[in-house]
């Protein structure tokens, strides 16, 4: 089960950074933000660990039925609090 929230939040991730990169609209702003919302150790740095922790949290959050799935209305969900800065 932890490899399916595993998979389902890298996939998120390349979803979130390849969707404004491909229009050019990620700002440095947006990078620091990004950073300083996932780095729990604040060496201001993101680890894949800190990284994978926001992202099953924020899953888990938009995952209402606790059945280890997003539904399309969930996925919308979950991109767009990602998009704006999650958390």
């Amino acid at each position: 089960m932890r490899s399916i929230h595993k998979a389902l939040a890298l996939s998120a991730i390349a979803c979130a950074v390849a969707m404004p990169v491909m229009a050019g609209d990620v700002s440095k702003e947006d990078a620091e933000k990004f950073v300083t919302m996932c780095d729990k150790d604040k060496d201001g740095m993101l680890s894949k660990t800190e990284m994978m922790q926001m992202m099953e949290k924020m899953f888990d959050k938009h995952d209402t039925k606790k059945m280890g799935k997003l539904d399309k209305k969930q996925a919308e969900a979950f991109l767009k609090e990602l998009m704006k800065g999650g958390g």
